[in-house]
């Protein structure tokens, strides 16, 4: 009995699934030309001669993409020191 719930517990801790989240520096200048190009492509889309339900699926999954990246972009003021070109010497 002792094992089965050994088991049973096991397989309820590996079952947990947390989300992973995935954090990127990009320069604000870099994001604002995707976000441009983004915009680019749905009004290609809108104007181009594909099905009515292709581009409503374009112009909404890159309406989804911008909505999750401006509810989860943070703004980043301090600016990174560039990593050193060799290690410092220790001190002994």
């Amino acid at each position: 009995m002792k094992k089965v719930l050994m088991l049973v517990g096991a397989l309820a801790l590996f079952s947990f699934a947390a989300d992973r989240f995935i954090s990127m520096r990009i320069a604000e200048p870099t994001v604002n030309y995707h976000w441009n190009n983004l915009n680019s492509i749905k009004a290609i889309a809108d104007q181009s001669n594909l099905p009515h339900s292709q581009v409503k699926f374009i112009i909404s999954a890159i309406d989804s993409l911008q909505k999750d990246m401006a509810r989860n972009a943070r703004l980043d003021s301090v600016v990174a020191a560039p990593a050193p070109a060799v290690a410092p010497a220790k001190r002994k």
